[in-house]
């Protein structure tokens, strides 16, 4: 099944490159250290347990050869949080503020959320919306194990949160084929019904964004799936029916690709899209938007 990924071929750049790190599976574990509960010895605490990386674009993620990072003391307190290197970007490129008020639309189960927090330093407003109300409870358990206390959260299909507040940032990180997990298993392309139904929530979503965003607030789309439908269109279709505006990336990025040029909207190419083998890691699509 592994083949199947031919697909691919003409959106990936380094197509055997991509294909060979899949096949071997070398995805990297990696945690990232919360620095509202990391104590000062968090470095030595996590190299008496295992043969710690620090990655070399993001300090805060580290790479670990823990059989299950998610089964320790530092995790325990909440020192840090497992998450895929790659998943860190979309808030680094959000890249919050403290005193913001700032919304998560698809939030659980909570790791780009309380990376939000842990950036501001629970000095602001985070709403952590999820439409699942069975996986609002990961993200009331991961945000309490965090100190996330700047954090309240809400039970809203995301199309449909009230506009009785407006935001100074958003992260849309939404709902995907899962194209990026589904790469490092014996892989099977989305079908073409299951892009058509996800990147019409998608565009849905990130219109209800434009909605409730500032003016001159910040909106970061992002998933982790692989085809342009769900990215690059999205982001192009939602350009033409909304006052939103493609913006620079100018956080520090892992090695990545551009995205894909659409005839109909200029611009995409400051859009990223970061595959396995950039860095041993899942696949993340950010465009970085604001309200003009």
């Amino acid at each position: 099944m592994i083949l199947d990924m031919e697909v691919y071929s003409e959106i990936i750049g380094d197509y055997g490159l991509f294909k060979k790190t899949v096949i071997e599976k070398k995805k990297s574990k990696t945690v990232r250290r919360n620095d509202l509960k990391a104590k000062p010895d968090f470095e030595e605490k996590l190299s008496e347990i295992s043969n710690a990386v620090k990655s070399s674009w993001n300090p805060k993620i580290y790479r670990v050869d823990l059989e299950n990072p998610g089964k320790t003391l530092l995790h325990w307190r909440g020192e840090y949080y497992v998450q895929e290197e790659s998943a860190s970007i979309p808030v680094k490129v959000l890249d919050p503020q403290p005193g913001e008020t700032i919304l998560d639309m698809c939030a659980a189960p909570g790791g780009k959320t309380t990376q939000i927090a842990d950036e501001i330093d629970n000095k602001g407003l985070v709403i952590a919306n999820d439409v699942s109300s069975n996986r609002l409870l990961s993200l009331f358990k991961n945000t309490y194990r965090a100190g996330a206390y700047c954090v309240k959260t809400t039970n809203y299909d995301g199309r449909s949160i009230p506009d009785n507040i407006m935001f100074d940032r958003i992260l849309v990180d939404a709902p995907c084929t899962g194209e990026g997990d589904k790469a490092w298993r014996d892989f099977q392309p989305a079908s073409k019904k299951e892009i058509e139904t996800q990147s019409r929530v998608q565009q849905q979503l990130l219109e209800k964004a434009a909605n409730l965003i500032k003016s001159g607030g910040v909106i970061v789309y992002s998933t982790c799936t692989i085809n342009t439908k769900e990215n690059e269109e999205v982001v192009g279709n939602v350009i033409d029916k909304t006052g939103l505006k493609l913006m620079d990336i100018d956080a520090e990025l892992p090695p990545h690709q551009e995205g894909l040029s659409l005839q109909s909207v200029d611009g995409l190419g400051k859009t990223v899209r970061v595959l396995p083998h950039h860095l041993n890691s899942g696949v993340i699509y950010t465009a970085k938007l604001k309200y003009k």
